[in-house]
Formats: structure tokens, sequence, C-alpha cells
């Protein structure tokens, strides 16, 4: 089928030959040994010329779709091959607030590799080990998991969209609405400690507090200006530099979940996974550098 698909392409045997490397007889073989198979003449010579059938003309157009698809198919299963899939496990707001923006440099240095993100925000999610790596914040790594500590002084801090931010510098924080989130539970109550100001929750419904499972959640409502949050500095880096998040005087106590780089033991001393466990500790170095310049 190849040979007469490219003979019907050039209308021609020997270009057809010279294309797919082959002689000008075999070309000619192999397009009257499907003639003879299919019991249909697919072309004519007229006057010294090759011309397509009816029959011929509408055969190549039907095949020539699917050789295309089937050299597709082929370039890509090649190309997978050659190319070697890291599937990380990592929460969705890590994930796209501090991995993805740096992805770029680690294929500036690893072009063969490609890196499947799965997003995880639950440590029940890691137990079916369907992934090569996984990056985790937690207390302490988890159980079954080889690990290492990519980042354990990370600040919690006070932040606040730049109007709300401006009424907080001359008013109460505690007056206006704060910003919840699931993962966080107690930082408001380790801020009221903090600042000896305490508020009664039930006689001041009417603030109208806000309640967050997810940190990209509550990232976004903070933006958005619908109240102060206590965030992990690691995932508002771009909102602070880009000046859609100000913080809010000086408050920040450490993170008491870590940052855990955690795979199977088993996958220890696997190459790809020892290249970007490497490229995630020199861009936490690099974020820690800058982000935390007294540490």
């Amino acid at each position: 089928m190849q040979a007469f698909e490219a003979a019907a392409r050039h209308q021609s045997f020997s270009k057809a030959a010279d294309e797919l490397h082959q002689t000008h007889g075999a070309i000619s073989k192999k397009v009257n040994e499907l003639e003879a198979s299919l019991g249909v003449e697919l072309f004519r010579r007229v006057n010294q010329r090759l011309v397509l059938t009816e029959a011929g003309a509408e055969y190549a157009h039907r095949i020539r779709i699917n050789l295309e698809q089937i050299r597709q198919d082929t370039r890509q299963l090649v190309s997978n091959h050659e190319r070697t899939t890291l599937r990380v496990a990592v929460g969705v707001t890590f994930g796209s607030q501090w991995l993805v923006p740096r992805l770029s440099r680690f294929h500036e240095h690893h072009p063969g590799l490609q890196v499947r993100l799965m997003g995880r925000d639950q440590a029940t999610y890691f137990n079916d080990l369907n992934f090569d790596i996984a990056i985790h914040f937690d207390r302490a790594p988890l159980p079954g998991l080889a690990s290492k500590v990519l980042l354990a002084d990370d600040e919690v801090c006070l932040v606040a969209s730049p109007a709300l931010a401006a009424r907080c510098a001359g008013g109460d924080i505690a007056a206006m609405p704060w910003i919840h989130t699931r993962d966080l539970p107690a930082a408001w109550s380790a801020w009221s400690e903090s600042a000896a100001q305490g508020r009664d929750e039930h006689g001041r419904r009417d603030i109208g507090d806000h309640y967050f499972d997810f940190f990209v959640m509550a990232i976004r409502a903070a933006v958005s200006g619908l109240g102060v949050a206590l965030l992990p500095r690691v995932l508002v880096e771009q909102e602070l530099a880009t000046g859609q998040l100000v913080r809010i005087g000086d408050y920040a106590v450490v993170n008491a979940q870590k940052a855990y780089l955690m795979f199977p033991e088993q996958k220890r001393e696997w190459a790809p996974l020892a290249a970007f466990a490497a490229w995630m500790e020199e861009e936490m170095a690099r974020y820690r550098s800058a982000a935390l310049p007294s540490a």
C-alpha cells in the first residue's frame, strides 16, 4: 500500500522508487500484486504515462489518510520510547504556584525527561504509589516512603490585597474579615495569642470570615480583597513579587508543615528521579536564599 500511495501521489513508479529507496521494478511488482489481490485495476498507461483509474484515485485518497496516521503513531511511539516520563505527585497549589513556573529550567537541562504532574492534596491519595516522586507538606514524612526535607523553615505570614492592607494600617486586623484554610486550622489562634488580640467568634459573625479547603482558593480570595489571610510564603511568592498581595506588619511564624520530597525506596537509585530531586533541592535553596536571607 505504501508503494501504491507513493506511485499514486507522484504518478510515477520511478519517483515512488526514489522516495522509498527501492527499485522501479520493486514498486511495479508491489502495485501489480496489490491489483491482483484486490481484483481492481488501479493504474492505466496512457501515452507512456501512468494514470490512476477512478477506483485507484479514490483508494489512494482513502489509504493516504490512514498511512499518515500510522506514520504519526510510529513517530509518537519512537519519541515516547526515547523520552522518559517522571510522574510527580504534588499538591495542586504548590504545583501551580511554585513548581510549574520553574519547570522550564528543569527541561533546559533535561530535555529527554518528561515531567507529568499529578495533583495530590491529601496524604491518603499517596497510598496507591502510582507515582515516581512526590512533594508533600506535613509535620512528618509519610510512612513507607523514603524522604528528604526540601523546606523546613518557611514563614506563615499575614497578607492582604494592597487596598485592604491600607485599611489595616490604620485599623484593627481583628475587625477585618479573616481567610481560613483547612491545612492551617490554628493559624489565626496563634496570631491572636501573639498579637494579644482575641476575637469573640460568636459575637463577630457579621464580619464575614471565609473558609477554604485549598490554598489556591484562599490565595485568590486574598488577592480579590475578600479578607486578610495567613499563608505560607512559598505559596504566595509570585503575588508578593507582583504586588497583588502585600505583607501586613512583620508578623511571621515558622510553618510547622515541612516540604518533603518522597519516593518509593526501590526507586532511590533511578537516574531520572535523582536528577529531579537534585534540581528540586537547587531550586528550593535558591528560593530560600531570596525569601529567607537571614536563614
